[in-house]
């Protein structure tokens, strides 16, 4: 129950930032980010990564009784479309530009931490048994 709670407070959190960022509001954090070598790489890693882990996590808990594979294959897979097209999005909105740098590093996020909440939840179940 915890869980899906912080992972709808993390959603909320990452919306804002995006939806902060495409309406040019974050030019300062923006530019103090492209500062710090690689720092945009891994925030989106993480960002994206702790967002695709919580979800999964609290959607293979809701869903317990379904196969925990196919929901954690089905977030994943969720996560990997939306965000790439948040990405590609970017394009045409100024002051953001599409980058594959980005793009490698959500993609990156999204599986290792999606294979994270699968192995924790099929771990949990293997130790209740």
């Amino acid at each position: 129950m915890k869980i899906r709670w912080l992972a709808v407070a993390f959603t909320i959190f990452v919306a804002l930032i995006i939806a902060l960022a495409d309406a040019g509001r974050l030019r300062f954090m923006l530019w103090f980010i492209s500062r710090v070598p690689n720092l945009d790489t891994i925030l989106h890693f993480l960002l994206i990564g702790i967002l695709t882990f919580l979800v999964t996590a609290s959607l293979m808990q809701t869903f317990s009784t379904r196969n925990s594979n196919l929901v954690a294959v089905s977030s994943i897979l969720f996560f990997l479309i939306f965000f790439t097209l948040e990405e590609v999005s970017q394009g045409p909105i100024r002051g953001r530009d599409f980058s594959l740098k980005d793009l490698a590093a959500n993609y990156a996020g999204i599986l290792c931490f999606g294979f994270l909440a699968w192995w924790k939840f099929r771990r949990k179940k293997e130790v209740l048994k």
